[in-house]
């Protein structure tokens, strides 16, 4: 009996409570309210990582002397996606701590430093297990962030031969930003170990390369030519050349620099004095070999010609006789 009585007393007190608030519009009685924040504070702003997750941490408070089952909703920001979450039960007088995961967020897709609002939204669905008669809905709003993301790709198109000592080659490469802002390239060095005599005189002007991202109609990758010198001591051998960059954007980011490189393999020829007067001899045979064949192609055509002539002056001596 007494716990009917205390049934029918909550019930009144609930209808109560829901003609106050259709007349005056106000959910804050003095029976109690309730509400929803962040956990850090208002108009925050978060910087999702470089995974494209980020957790949300949110509280909702019931001061009201009976309880509440309040449903979540979320607008996600950059396309993330979320777990809905279930209807919570927040009892009476308490101060309830809940997160939403944001994931899969394409990071690379936009740039560094954008910025997009979320909302979480809240709903109160009953009060006491007594379905709520008119909406009761409370939203908080913050923004998301784009981190920086910082590297490059570097390759090292492939020589095509062997090179020969005492010479120098152009040496192609291409460089590629895999971030998502404008960054420079930064500590370029090469190092043979092999053939440690090969030198790269210019390798200090890739430290000028300033790429953007593939962003915004930007292709994010640039074509690159140094000088390869290979010295006339250099003896013939399989050689290694290894090219290494940084990042200058990730070293201001305090993130330290982050490198990257790239590896050829090819033969250095050092040519001695018979292989050079080889190759002299057989392009100096080669010419006069031309030579040559054109003086034998002129000579049948030549002898021809006056073979004919005299033919054709006996025929005309033995027809005048």
């Amino acid at each position: 009996m007494i716990r009917l009585k205390a049934e029918i007393c909550i019930l009144i007190l609930l209808i109560s409570v829901c003609s106050v608030q259709s007349v005056s519009a106000q959910p804050d009685l003095e029976l109690g309210s309730w509400d929803i924040g962040f956990t850090e504070g208002e108009n925050i702003t978060k910087e999702i990582n470089e995974d494209g997750d980020i957790s949300v941490q949110f509280w909702v408070s019931n001061d009201f002397p009976f309880s509440i089952e309040v449903s979540f909703d979320f607008d996600a920001a950059f396309g993330a996606n979320f777990d809905n979450g279930d209807v919570e039960t927040i009892s009476a007088g308490a101060n309830e701590s809940f997160s939403v995961e944001f994931y899969d967020v394409d990071v690379l897709a936009y740039r560094a430093e954008k910025r997009e609002a979320f909302t979480i939204k809240a709903n109160v669905e009953s009060y006491q297990g007594v379905p709520a008669l008119l909406g009761d809905e409370k939203s908080i709003s913050g923004e998301l962030t784009i981190p920086h993301i910082r590297g490059f790709e570097i390759d090292i198109l492939d020589l095509g031969g062997a090179m020969n000592a005492g010479t120098e080659l152009e040496l192609k490469l291409e460089i590629r930003n895999v971030g998502n802002d404008v960054d420079l390239v930064d500590g370029a060095k090469f190092n043979s170990k092999s053939c440690p005599q090969l030198e790269v005189p210019n390798i200090d002007t890739l430290n000028e390369v300033s790429l953007d991202a593939p962003l915004e109609g930007q292709t994010g990758v640039k074509s690159i030519s140094l000088t390869l010198i290979a010295p006339e001591s250099h003896p013939t051998k399989n050689c290694d050349l290894e090219i290494e960059i940084g990042s200058k954007g990730s070293i201001n980011d305090g993130k330290g620099s982050i490198e990257t490189s790239d590896e050829i393999t090819f033969e250095v020829k050092k040519l001695n004095p018979e292989d050079e007067k080889a190759e002299g001899d057989a392009s100096n045979s080669g010419s006069n070999g031309d030579n040559e064949k054109v003086s034998r192609n002129f000579m049948p055509g030549f002898s021809l010609i006056l073979t004919i002539q005299g033919i054709l002056c006996a025929l005309f001596v033995m027809r005048k006789e």
